[in-house]
């Protein structure tokens, strides 16, 4: 019988070292399964953290145990995920994606978070990681991010209509809830006044206050509803317009402005040059794709033929111009000749 040995190739050099290690993470990282299971492992530990929060879980101490240790294995492979995460991109490639950066962020609270319940409350932030899975709630995102320079307009106006109405709101209204006009604080101080005018703002029984306020003056309907009309249909509406016309310009687009960095992140792509063509062409590089640098070396002879048969197209048309200008030589020197004879015969 004859043996068979197996032959592991190891990387010579730091340099082929660190690019094979970082060829198997790409490997693992890229393909659509692996995202699939960290996404799955997401909502299953999502889940088991609000079942946790049960009465029959919480008075079972063994129970509880074992929900605390699972939870520990999803953070170990989670923390692990990010990791392999920033030692594929590193530090400069890492950074640059916001997303990335903020999964480091929550694994790195859930550790600091392991200490007392309070703190241990926190956990549930961890779900949060789902924005950055999901494609859907990654371009709503974006698109709340994209308009904020919008936004801001419409926040400073907002505050400005606050704060004007909350002076206002004080100086007529201050001393109503220790005379017992009213039952509650409503406008007793700056601060109490714009915490209720945010309630009304909400559309949240203001009509409560205004009655109230409305017992003892008799106008004050008109200051309420003019703060209402400002603050809960046409702010709050714009916000809205803002904020909608973000997602319809994101979906009809293609998603150009969202996704692309997700599919960047998820799909690494390269550039190869078509020099046949003379263009570029971006390829995705899958788990088991095939980079720029395998793909000349395949088809350096297919480029070398497509060449070589542009040089042949050039001799047969430099042929066929030469032919042409021999003709137009000839038939030129043939007009010469009987144009010569004509003349001398006039003179």
């Amino acid at each position: 019988m004859m043996a068979t040995t197996a032959v592991m190739i190891i990387p010579s050099n730091k340099k082929d070292c660190r690019g094979y290690y970082h060829d198997n993470i790409r490997r693992l990282l890229n393909p659509q399964p692996f995202a699939n299971f960290i996404l799955c492992l997401i909502i299953v530990n999502s889940i088991m953290m609000g079942i946790a929060t049960f009465p029959y879980i919480k008075n079972d101490k063994d129970l509880l145990y074992k929900f605390d240790l699972v939870d520990q294995i999803f953070l170990v492979i989670f923390t692990i995920e990010s990791a392999m995460s920033l030692l594929y991109y590193g530090l400069r490639g890492f950074f640059q994606d916001g997303f990335r950066v903020f999964d480091l962020l929550i694994v790195i609270l859930s550790w600091a978070m392991e200490g007392t319940q309070v703190i241990r409350a926190f956990r549930i932030f961890r779900a949060s990681r789902l924005v950055t899975r999901i494609e859907t709630l990654r371009n709503l995102i974006l698109a709340i991010l994209s308009v904020i320079p919008k936004m801001t307009a419409i926040f400073l106006l907002l505050m400005l209509i606050f704060f004007i109405f909350g002076v206002m709101f004080t100086t007529l209204f201050k001393g109503m809830y220790p005379d017992g006009e009213v039952t509650e604080p409503w406008f007793e101080s700056l601060f109490l006044s714009l915490f209720t005018l945010f309630q009304m703002m909400t559309l949240d029984s203001w009509t409560t206050v205004l009655k109230q306020i409305q017992e003892e003056y008799l106008m004050a309907w008109i200051p309420f509803v003019i703060f209402i009309i400002l603050t809960g249909f046409v702010v709050v509406n714009l916000i809205i317009a803002v904020i909608c016309d973000a997602v319809h310009m994101l979906g009809g687009v293609g998603n150009n402005a969202g996704s692309y960095a997700y599919q960047k992140e998820d799909h690494p792509t390269e550039i190869c040059i078509d020099e046949g063509n003379h263009r570029r062409i971006e390829q995705k590089v899958e788990g088991g794709g095939m980079p720029c640098s395998q793909q000349y070396s395949i088809t350096t002879v297919q480029r070398i033929e497509h060449l070589q048969k542009q040089l042949d197209d050039l001799v047969v048309a430099q042929d066929q111009m030469k032919r042409i200008i021999e003709v137009l030589s000839t038939r030129a020197t043939t007009a010469k000749i009987k144009a010569t004879p004509h003349h001398c015969n006039r003179r």
